[in-house]
């Protein structure tokens, strides 16, 4: 493993380790019912990751960039190396949702 590979997967682990700390996350499940009424965002689907945890991450930026309080029905897909050998990539999607206002 050269400098930057190493480089690599050391920023890959710190990401990974920050999503494990952090105590601000959206409210994700994969299942479709919610706890409490909402309305849909639509789609938020993250990008292309090396890792299933850097591709949920992903999805959240960008649920939260739509304004999402939470992402329903959480999926992650494994897509493989176009070439042997290769690690394969992940992608992470749900329905962004914003929670209905409690009276």
């Amino acid at each position: 493993m050269n400098r930057s590979e190493k480089k690599e997967r050391e920023q890959r682990l710190q990401k990974v380790q920050a999503a494990y700390e952090a105590d601000d996350l959206l409210y994700m499940t994969t299942l479709d019912a919610p706890p409490h009424p909402h309305t849909a965002l639509g789609l938020a689907v993250g990008q292309e990751r090396y890792s299933a945890m850097e591709a949920v991450l992903s999805m959240q930026a960008h649920a939260e960039s739509l304004g999402a309080d939470g992402v329903l029905g959480v999926s992650i897909c494994a897509y493989p190396a176009p070439y042997q050998h290769a690690n394969g990539y992940y992608v992470a999607y749900g329905t962004a949702v914003k929670w209905a206002p409690t009276e």
